[in-house]
């Protein structure tokens, strides 16, 4: 073996050109698709470290048949017991506060993070690390609080953060003592929070919150369902509704909930999309190396034809073929590791994700990679070699034998691959810059939303405390009122959400006097100035009014959307709305207005059924629209405002196109991700190419000598060469192109907005991967034109 061995090393040595080409192509293709895979690795991978994933279920209610379900907390709204349910271990209630709506107090300094209310069982169901503190006890004693590691180093920085006290304000307060410190929230969890605090430190929390359950080994789930689905019915808002229990391991993929706590989803369709990428790139990567070691066989015909006639056997080649791919195996292991360790930190930060494998498991997932990368292109080589006759090998030439079709067959399926990425990458970035430039149906320019208040905690022991602080919160934000309509460089403001993902919130509705059930639609609380500071087209009735309207006064205005989908021909003053939360059809709402349609969620849902409803609360943010040329200072001054109302607080505040901005961030990152990999796929199977010019111009290196000395002149032989190439690419786009338009129709079916697969799109990559493939043969063809017919023809 070690003749083999130095003899292997020595042909790549001494075929530089083409061994450093197979060592590109086996290294790119492989970290390039391992680089995917980590990605992939960690969406399909979520949630999976909590031990009891398979047991961990989540109460969901379907108000009517037409109803979207959504979760609920089955024990508190409906006083279900669940130890009456066979195969039900126990029951978690949490509740989740977002960072806007609690105050982490230290030291008189206020922080924002997620905060996470749970039961003492939290730890029996969820296996989130504990770096400090025992998981069995830290959340029985009720004046505990645990911070994630990244959090309690943003309070306390490089200090000690156990044993500190710490207080809480949402619609409770505390005081609280650090007793623990996770490790920082895994990305891939659908739970996502930055401390954790026990239900029981308080007599009541103001949120509804959301239940899981535990469920045994043997729990069937259609049996619980089939005797858990009308449990709710006995409570007022829930007539027609059905219960059930959905797994929670199903919830990221699945499930599309507008839950604070369960808002964290994933994408199928984008996992398989960048899957299918990874393929393609090993694919064109395995055939380009295929094609190269076919190349570099072509140098080695005379001396495989000596060694056959002093008797070496077929196993005799098999082993020079493994040591070569001995030695490219561990060159590629060497570099792609030291590679993925150089890229690591970039890489994970560009995606946004954490990464918790251990090198060793890099090491033999790249191994894997490349032996299964490796085996087959070995496996092609073999088939290939087998039909190579000692007399052909003797005389240093191949037949066509089919050897010819089959490189250019490979050829073909690179640039096929290749140009359908092409193909991709394009309508990628173009559906990104579609949903970046669409007209949202309002003016989103210089839009910015300030929260001054934060809600007052109630005093269960003090009301009359209680009522004090809400009267000068009252008098404060009536002044504030005041002061923001003297700041010239405010055109105007309102209170009410931006409009972007994620800011409306469900609810039941339906249409009285109507055979309509109740269905979730998206509800918006806005006032009075809201239409005005967006631009909103009112199309029938009229907007809410100071003068006409008061808070909490049962009106609604709807969207187009919302018109359509209850079959409301017009609004004339006897049409009302239903809510199953807010009085049933014994307490209607009336319509008022229906305003134009637009887009107040992500461009790939088309616009939904949206009820408005004018309620006027302190602790709600400011929208407002500022004069640009006035933008700073304005600024400045809501700065000076908000550090008089919460003199302990960090003034921030939202801009409305960098949340559009950011809401599409996948989609960016997705269009990045397809021009890279796109950009290797074209890299390699030029490589390819480049390969089979350079065996194609071998192989006719003395017809080439025959036409020059028949007086063919150097660009009519280029001209024969590149065309005999450029044909097989022509081909590949021919065929790539109702196959890249067929795939990516497919891939905008996901998105209710979409862009058009215009001609040129089509034309922009069959262009390109052409231009890419004459540039690669050219200098080749050019080169064996310029050669001199003697030194082709003197052994002849």
């Amino acid at each position: 073996m070690n003749f083999h061995f130095k003899f292997a090393l020595r042909e790549i040595t001494k075929n530089r050109l083409i061994a450093f080409g197979s060592l590109a192509s086996l290294i790119v293709g492989v970290f390039s698709a391992y680089l995917i895979y980590v990605w992939v690795d960690t969406e399909l991978s979520t949630d999976n470290f909590h031990s009891n994933l398979d047991r961990i279920y989540i109460p969901v209610v379907q108000q009517s048949a037409v109803d979207n379900i959504r979760p609920i907390s089955a024990g508190l709204f409906f006083n279900v017991d669940y130890s009456k349910y066979a195969n039900v271990e126990k029951k978690l209630h949490t509740g989740f506060y977002t960072p806007e709506r609690i105050k982490f107090i230290s030291k008189n300094q206020d922080y924002r993070g997620g905060g996470l209310i749970a039961d003492s069982t939290f730890f029996e169901f969820f296996d989130f690390e504990l770096l400090v503190g025992d998981s069995e006890t830290i959340m029985n004693d009720p004046s505990n609080i645990l911070l994630t590691e990244s959090f309690a180093k943003k309070v306390f920085g490089n200090g000690e953060a156990l044993g500190e006290i710490v207080h809480i304000e949402s619609d409770q307060k505390g005081d609280y003592q650090v007793a623990g410190i996770l490790k920082d929230i895994p990305t891939n969890s659908t739970l996502q929070f930055d401390f954790l605090v026990p239900a029981h430190s308080q007599k009541q929390w103001m949120i509804s919150g959301q239940e899981f359950i535990l469920v045994s080994d043997s729990f069937d789930p259609n049996l619980f369902n089939e005797e858990f689905k009308h449990a709710g019915r006995n409570h007022s808002q829930f007539k027609e509704s059905t219960l059930s229990a959905i797994p929670f391991k199903e919830v990221y993929f699945h499930y599309n909930f507008s839950n604070d706590l369960l808002s964290k989803h994933g994408n199928l369709d984008e996992v398989n999309t960048l899957l299918i990428v990874a393929f393609v790139i090993l694919l064109v990567s395995i055939l380009n190396f295929t094609n190269m070691q076919s190349t570099l066989m072509i140098s080695q015909l005379r001396t495989r034809g000596i060694k056959e006639v002093n008797g070496a056997t077929k196993a005799d080649f098999v082993l020079d073929m493994m040591a070569s791919r001995l030695i490219y195996f561990l060159l590629g292991l060497l570099i792609s590791f030291g590679l993925f360790l150089l890229i690591k930190p970039f890489y994970l930060r560009f995606l946004e994700i954490s990464f918790e494998k251990s090198l060793v498991l890099v090491l033999q997932e790249l191994v894997i990679g490349l032996m299964g990368f490796l085996f087959l292109s070995t496996i092609f080589s073999l088939l290939q070699s087998s039909r190579v006759a000692t007399s052909q090998a003797l005389a240093g030439q191949l037949k066509s034998n089919g050897k010819g079709f089959a490189s250019k067959a490979l050829t073909t399926i690179q640039y096929l691959c290749a140009t359908v990425l092409v193909i991709a990458s394009i309508v990628v970035f173009k559906q990104f810059k579609f949903m970046q430039n669409k007209d949202l149906g309002y003016d989103p320019n210089d839009l910015i939303s300030v929260k001054f208040f934060d809600r007052l905690p109630y005093n269960f022991d003090d009301y009359e405390a209680y009522k004090k602080d809400l009267d000068a919160q009252n008098s404060r934000y009536q002044q504030l009122i005041g002061e923001l309509e003297r700041i010239p460089g405010i055109v105007g403001f309102s209170q009410g959400s931006l409009p972007f993902d994620g800011t409306t919130w469900d609810m039941s509705w339906k249409l009285t006097k109507s055979d309509f059930e109740y269905s979730t639609v998206k509800n918006m609380v806005v006032d009075p100035d809201y239409a005005a500071l967006l631009g909103l087209n009112v199309i029938e009735g009229r907007f809410f009014s100071d003068s006409l309207d008061v808070s909490r006064q049962n009106k609604v205005v709807i969207n187009r959307a919302a018109m359509e989908f209850w079959n409301i021909d017009q609004i004339d003053g006897e049409v009302s709305l239903a809510s199953s939360s807010w009085g049933d059809e014994n307490k209607p709402w009336k319509v008022i207005g229906v305003i134009e349609n637009f887009h107040f969620q992500h461009l790939s849902k088309k616009i939904e059924p949206a009820v408005m409803v004018f309620f006027e609360d302190v602790d709600r943010e400011f929208a407002m629209r500022l004069n640009p040329q006035q933008y700073q200072g304005t600024i400045q001054r809501l700065s000076e405002l908000f550090a008089d109302i919460n003199p302990n607080q960090v003034f921030s505040y939202t801009v409305l196109e960098n949340e559009l901005n950011a809401q599409y961030a996948k989609e960016r990152k997705l269009s990045q991700i397809f021009l890279l990999f796109t950009s290797v796929g074209l890299i390699i199977s030029s490589l390819g190419l480049f390969t089979f010019a350079l065996y194609d111009t071998r192989k006719r290196i003395k017809e080439i000598g025959v036409r020059k000395v028949a007086g063919a002149s150097v660009q009519e032989i280029v001209s024969l060469l590149s065309v005999s190439f450029l044909r097989w690419v022509i081909l590949a786009f021919v065929v790539a192109c109702p196959l890249g338009w067929y795939l990516m129709n497919e891939w905008l079916t996901n998105f209710a907005n979409q862009t058009t697969l215009s001609w040129w799109v089509f034309a922009s990559a069959g262009g390109l991967t052409v231009l890419l493939a004459l540039l690669t043969v050219i200098g080749q063809s050019y080169s064996a034109a310029k050669s001199n017919p003697v030194e082709a023809l003197r052994h002849e």
